[in-house]
């Protein structure tokens, strides 16, 4: 939740025309549904796309594809739906509630804090998300987690195709959970840095088959 459009930066590079967005301010009041709704209007291509996300950006994705002309949903390590949490996600759901907002800015400053004693000895992909962490709001962290626990998806059945990669070793969304089109062996949680040649095939391999079956 904290990641932002940098985790997609192998995937702009093998997709000339790929739009990684950034994520937009959160209003009072905004669920995961009223927020993808306005991150639909704020970046609809104006055409049929494809529409994808990661993890939390994966059920933002889902919920994108009613207000844009999607051709099909992308998700990487997320879910199709609530369901498929872990249980330990679900019971942390009035606890998070609990939290005064300040504490959302903890975790985001203690990050900041290992990136300067430590950040030029990490791997450059721990090193990325370590950064996208630090520079994240504690706001938005804080409002995704009740988001997410609290998501009502918009219909019981998607409105388009719907296909996903998962890594059989994801601790935060376990791959036995849900129902992953394509497991990649040995990956965790964070694909798009960790396997990104394995993301950039599935999302080829996806696309061309739209293509061979000529749908534009």
């Amino acid at each position: 939740m904290g990641a932002d459009q940098r985790l997609f930066h192998a995937q702009k590079d093998a997709f000339a025309r790929l739009i990684a967005v950034p994520w937009i301010p959160v209003e009072p009041g905004d669920t995961l549904a009223s927020y993808a709704r306005r991150m639909a209007a704020t970046f609809d291509p104006g055409g049929p796309c494809f529409v994808g996300g990661c993890s939390f950006g994966g059920m933002v994705a889902q919920e994108m594809t009613w207000h844009l002309d999607a051709r099909a949903c992308f998700l990487i390590a997320s879910v199709r739906g609530p369901a498929e949490f872990p249980w330990r996600l679900r019971v942390l759901r009035p606890f998070v509630w609990l939290l005064p907002g300040w504490c959302a800015e903890i975790p985001r400053r203690l990050t900041g804090c290992i990136l300067a004693v430590a950040g030029k000895r990490m791997r450059p992909t721990t090193r990325s998300v370590f950064r996208q962490f630090a520079d994240c709001s504690g706001r938005h962290v804080r409002w995704a987690g009740l988001a997410a626990l609290g998501w009502r998806p918009t219909a019981a059945a998607p409105r388009c195709p719907v296909f996903q990669i998962h890594g059989d070793r994801d601790r935060v969304l376990p791959c036995r959970l849900t129902r992953p089109d394509v497991i990649v062996p040995g990956a965790g949680h964070l694909l798009p840095l960790t396997h990104a040649d394995a993301v950039n095939e599935f999302l080829r391999s996806r696309m061309e088959s739209f293509d061979a079956a000529g749908i534009k």
